[in-house]
């Protein structure tokens, strides 16, 4: 995003209240993130090197298949190789294992986005995509889909990147934390075989979610260098009201 800082993440983590998960641990040998308690998992994992790796669901009416795995071990799984091997790895998961979901992984040098879908033929299909320079916002969809106003406000939103770190960090905790909606006209109507309604799909569309049983749970803000991680952030509940505070990456991995 800019000469000092090539890579700049921002992301907020979206999941039930009722899901346990704790804020950055050790996960691995150089590998630091948030562990899912209920699957053992992680939403987004940061390498000591600068690799990261995050999953996103898909979204789908229909609810989860609790009898695939956890889709939470698919970051650690990408960053037990180098960088450079990441695609292979991705293109090479089953996606039939698992339900639904989006990755996004790499480094300083180049970034990947790899959809996952395993009901595309008998062991689903996985299709790796390579990211150009610029601001890509990945939602529960693919890149740039129309079904997420919401990634429209966050890129229309995002701050100068070329500005000191401090005021950097600080506009886009602002950022993660912002609360407006996209106009009623915007928001698709559910299908008929929605759990919810209009008007809880509406919700979804926050930057920061909140509803009685689920919202955004915590937040990351991170600035990659080519071999190392600049810059680590978290924000232990929702964004809106919680202050990021700075991970001791180095610390937690000894």
């Amino acid at each position: 995003m800019s000469p000092a800082l090539p890579v700049i993440l921002a992301a907020n983590r979206d999941e039930f209240y009722a899901r346990p998960a704790t804020p950055p641990v050790a996960l691995a040998p150089g590998i630091v993130g948030g562990r899912d308690l209920t699957s053992g998992g992680t939403w987004l994992a940061l390498r000591t090197d600068g690799a990261f790796a995050a999953v996103t669901n898909q979204r789908s009416f229909g609810g989860r298949d609790p009898v695939r795995r956890t889709r939470g071990e698919l970051p650690l799984a990408l960053l037990a190789g180098e960088a450079r091997e990441m695609p292979r790895i991705a293109a090479a998961i089953d996606a039939a294992a698992y339900n639904a979901g989006n990755l996004i992984f790499g480094s300083a040098e180049a970034i990947w986005v790899a959809y996952l879908r395993p009901d595309d033929g008998p062991r689903g299909t996985v299709e790796v995509v390579a990211l150009g320079p610029g601001l890509h916002v990945l939602a529960n969809d693919r890149l740039e889909s129309p079904e997420f106003p919401r990634a429209e406000h966050l890129a229309a939103s995002w701050p100068a990147s070329d500005q000191p770190w401090p005021a950097l960090a600080a506009a886009l905790g602002r950022l993660l934390g912002d609360h407006a909606r996209p106009p009623d006209d915007r928001i698709p109507l559910p299908p008929p075989c929605a759990p919810y309604g209009h008007e809880f799909l509406a919700s979804l569309q926050q930057i920061c979610i909140h509803t009685p049983m689920y919202g955004t749970r915590s937040s990351t803000i991170a600035g990659l260098v080519p071999g190392a991680v600049a810059h680590y952030l978290y924000a232990d509940g929702s964004p809106c009201t919680t202050p990021f505070v700075d991970v001791a990456l180095d610390a937690l991995v000894r």
